[in-house]
């Protein structure tokens, strides 16, 4: 194998040097006051006091949650509804316990534990890029990936999301129907799912979707007992109220094409139109490809055009970014390695442009046509191998 270029070597060295940097200033004020009541935290703390004290009935009633909030974490009229799975709150019982300043330091331990153990389950899949230079490299990047840094300074749990990612990939190749099951308990971030579980529909992989199927409902009836049927009757109308809601302050803050559209009014019908036209062009290319191929094609195709997707959902992107990389880097491709790094370091620029968001979905419209091509070619590639072997035998 070729050695690697000595340019390599550095960008690869001072680029995970230089995003981690970025987010220092950051890091420095994660145990401040000001980070804890402007994290989202409060959306799980509440919830998971809820339950600890008996109210588990009342996690969807907005007055209740909010005089909760008033009492465990600040008396400041800035109280959010809880939308996600009841199941998810139990997550959160054992930090109602601290004072909300203090939970939300150790959840933000938690976050970087989790981060952790995604590094680690990730280091067989990013050999080439670990053999690069320093092993920090890999985990350095993972971190200074904007959306997941920001992840954990929200005091937000899309890290989750990233994990049961990871695990599934890693088992989808030797059991689709486990990695199915392993998807279905991300539904905290249904709406992140759908997308995928959609593009495995059609090309037709039935076990993994039928172990989506059963994970999902586990979850779910899991969520029935904890909070009773009649909560989670209020649980779908309040899905329902959410989903009509489409004000700027709230659009500005997503990085999907829904959100990029809106931004420059486009109106819904191109961004229908563009976002079945990515979903087709998958579905095509993902129907020659392998089971782990289709898993990193569809999370970047969920990350376009789900239609909630804030920018610390945008985590999961590190999964197919990072193997990109890595797969570039053992193909010799430094052009595509470059084309991935520069998706990967391009989110930073929102550290600074809080209030564009959106442009987000560039970003990962870039790489998907990136990934898209790439996955082609090998396609190709392998389709004209095996003609030649064919011929020669």
């Amino acid at each position: 194998m070729k050695p690697v270029p000595y340019y390599v070597l550095a960008l690869a060295m001072a680029l995970p040097a230089v995003l981690v940097g970025v987010e220092i200033p950051s890091w420095l004020s994660l145990g401040s006051q000001r980070f804890a009541l402007q994290s989202d935290l409060r959306v799980f703390y509440t919830p998971g006091y809820m339950l600890r004290i008996g109210q588990a009935k009342d996690i969807y009633d907005f007055p209740a949650v909010r005089r909760n909030q008033d009492k465990k974490v600040a008396p400041d009229n800035a109280a959010v509804p809880f939308l996600h799975p009841a199941y998810e709150a139990v997550v959160f019982m054992p930090l109602s316990f601290l004072p909300y300043r203090v939970a939300y330091v150790v959840w933000a331990g938690v976050n970087f534990l989790i981060l952790g153990l995604i590094s680690f389950l990730l280091r067989p899949c990013l050999a080439d890029l670990s053999a690069v230079g320093p092993k920090w490299i890999p985990p350095a990047l993972l971190l200074g990936f904007m959306p997941v840094a920001f992840t954990i300074l929200a005091g937000q749990d899309s890290l989750f999301l990233l994990l049961i990612l990871v695990l599934a990939y890693r088992r989808i190749a030797s059991n689709e129907l486990q990695a199915g099951i392993l998807l279905g308990l991300g539904m905290f971030r249904f709406q992140v799912l759908l997308p995928i579980v959609a593009l495995f529909l059609l090309w037709c992989s039935l076990k993994f979707v039928a172990g989506w199927v059963a994970g999902s409902a586990a979850v779910l009836s899991v969520s029935v007992v904890i909070t009773g049927l009649d909560a989670q009757v209020q649980y779908a109308r309040l899905l329902r109220q959410m989903g009509s809601v489409s004000f700027w302050l709230l659009l500005r803050r997503m990085t999907n094409l829904r959100a990029l559209f809106a931004a420059y009014d486009f109106g819904i019908v191109p961004f229908a139109l563009v976002s079945l036209s990515v979903f087709l062009v998958a579905a095509v290319i993902g129907s020659r490809l392998n089971p782990e191929q289709r898993l990193l094609l569809a999370v970047s195709v969920s990350a376009l055009i789900t239609y909630f997707l804030f920018l610390h959902d945008l985590s999961m992107l590190a999964l197919p970014v990072l193997l990109a990389i890595n797969e570039a880097i053992g193909r010799r491709e430094w052009l595509r390695a470059a084309l991935a790094s520069a998706v990967l370091s391009g989110f930073s620029v929102f550290w600074f442009a809080r209030d564009k968001f959106y442009l987000g979905a560039l970003f990962t419209l870039f790489f998907f046509g990136t990934q898209a091509a790439g996955l082609w070619k090998q396609w190709k590639d392998a389709e004209m191998l095996r003609v030649s072997a064919s011929l020669r035998f």
